[in-house]
């Protein structure tokens, strides 16, 4: 069943298109994931407050391994929830 335009309510639309080329490619991919996600949560009909805590979260853990998801690894988490416990008490 479409909505206006033929679009079907909380479907995922095409972030990145094939053969254009990327200026900041990790990052662009990163945040179209993260675009991604905020769109599956949001067609699982669940609270902006839940959406975006998980965002932050997500965020967070990406600017403290200095890495992008594909390049983390458990040694990055462990590293992660010691800092949390370390600083949380």
């Amino acid at each position: 069943m479409a909505g206006k335009g033929g679009v079907t309510p909380g479907a995922a639309r095409l972030h990145l298109a094939d053969g254009v080329p990327l200026l900041r490619p990790e990052e662009q991919v990163f945040e179209a994931m993260l675009d991604g996600w905020r769109n599956q949560q949001l067609a699982r009909n669940l609270a902006l407050s839940t959406i975006n805590g998980r965002e932050r979260k997500v965020r967070a853990f990406a600017a403290h391994a200095d890495a992008f998801p594909w390049s983390w690894s458990s040694m990055l988490a462990d590293e992660w929830f010691g800092d949390l416990r370390a600083v949380g008490g």
